[in-house]
């Protein structure tokens, strides 16, 4: 249950994103409510995480381990009704992550072919912010969306993961950061949900859709290029899922221009071994509108021009990297998660409110971890903090004792892990070098 809002004491000064946060508590079952705006009601965490490494732990490590663990990532408390929705879809998922987004991304392809009353990338892509902006009549759904675009209407898609307003550059103007803590055993609870607002970059050279808009072959057609292997491969079953389920609802509502929506998968891997170019192949060859994916960074800019390129809307629903605020993709690349400049300016505010002052930063050597560290430094020392390391490391490296040892050196009052799969590695070595958790 959602307490109503309340103003966020905002730790650090204002910076160029000019952010404006608010946020709302959250209870969950089985825990106590926490408030994030001082470490009074909850004790300081000296690890926390990001998007890429907030899972499910309790069958990796020892009870207790991750207990008092702060954690970021993108998306809204979605509900309990979503939550049976995806779980009609997949009985067996454990975790609903980026799921609210993947479906936002499908129903929004799926407005948008309807709006062109074409099929084709470039005629979804021209109408994917028309679907989604003010000054359109606000609705939720498929069906009810699709009714007013029936009777002539302007709609303005108010999403499951939150209000969703793009950009010039096809990235959401304002979105939600959900903030976590770990219990003892080893998963993590909400703590709050704050909104933030992102100043559109003025880049937008290169991001205008150009030339002839096919009509396309009349079938709307949506691929998913998401993890089913790898070291995001827990993400996949609930994006798949969020997929799935918006491909459902809108052919039980009678499809796209009377036809049902294709559905086909692929897997994204996690760039290591590179899977992705090939599947990607397989999904044009298969003749895809829409690819929804990949949640990787890192795998969406390896096939991003191999997408574009070929007239097809690429929608992930988790890229967060800032790389694609700037990237020239035709007009053809939408996210529904946030750039990374909303999440990095919630976890410096975090780290502050928390009363660290010297913080280090352990992070990927990729497009995601580079560009969140970067953001997390950027707002934390604008805002008077110190980051006394920022380490950045090989994912696929047997171990992560030098990068450890060198953070522990610098003895900081808490370590931001910016990972994936590999946090099941780190954190031993972070306990046996003195700078675990609590």
């Amino acid at each position: 249950m959602t307490r109503p809002s309340r103003a966020l004491r905002l730790a650090a000064a204002a910076a160029a994103a000019a952010l404006a946060l608010s946020a709302c508590g959250s209870d969950d079952d089985g825990g106590d409510d926490t408030s994030s705006d001082s470490g009074s009601e909850s004790s300081a965490a000296n690890v926390y995480f990001v998007d890429g490494n907030t899972a499910d732990y309790s069958e990796d490590f020892d009870e207790g381990t991750l207990e008092g663990v702060k954690a970021t990532y993108p998306g809204a408390d979605i509900g309990d009704d979503f939550r049976d929705r995806l779980l009609e879809v997949d009985p067996d998922l454990d975790s609903f992550t980026y799921g609210p987004e993947s479906y936002d991304a499908t129903i929004l392809v799926g407005l948008a072919a309807l709006q062109a009353g074409k099929d084709s990338g470039k005629a979804i892509g021209s109408e994917l912010s028309g679907v989604s902006n003010a000054p359109g009549t606000q609705c939720s759904g498929f069906s009810e969306c699709a009714d007013l675009i029936e009777s002539g209407e302007e709609i303005d898609y108010e999403g499951v993961s939150g209000p969703i307003n793009f950009g010039p550059t096809g990235s959401p103007t304002a979105a939600t950061i959900g903030i976590f803590e770990y219990g003892a055993d080893n998963t993590f609870s909400p703590v709050d949900f704050l909104t933030g607002e992102i100043a559109p970059t003025d880049a937008q050279a290169g991001q205008e859709i150009t030339g002839n808009v096919p009509n396309g072959d009349g079938t709307l057609t949506i691929g998913s290029l998401l993890p089913e292997s790898g070291d995001l491969a827990f993400l996949g079953p609930p994006e798949v899922a969020g997929v799935q389920l918006a491909v459902n609802e809108m052919n039980e509502a009678g499809g796209v221009q009377g036809k049902d929506v294709a559905f086909t998968q692929a897997d994204s891997g996690d760039g290591t071994p590179n899977i992705a170019p090939g599947e990607t192949d397989r999904l044009l060859n298969a003749n895809v509108d829409a690819v929804i994916g990949a949640a990787s960074s890192s795998v969406s800019l390896s096939v991003i021009d191999k997408i574009t390129n070929a007239g097809v809307v690429h929608f992930s629903p988790a890229n967060t990297s800032t790389a694609f605020d700037t990237y020239k993709d035709k007009g053809l690349y939408f996210r529904t998660a946030p750039s990374d400049v909303l999440q990095g300016r919630v976890m410096a505010d975090l780290l502050l409110q928390d009363g660290h002052q010297n913080v280090a930063i352990l992070a990927r050597q990729d497009s995601y971890g580079e560009a969140l560290a970067d953001q997390v430094e950027q707002f934390f020392t604008e805002s008077g903090g110190t980051i006394v390391a920022k380490t950045l490391y090989q994912p696929d490296a047997p171990n992560f004792t030098a990068e450890v040892d060198g953070i522990a050196g610098e003895d900081p009052d808490a370590t931001v892990v910016i990972a994936f799969d590999e946090t099941k590695k780190i954190m031993p070595e972070m306990i046996s070098a003195g700078i675990g958790p609590n």
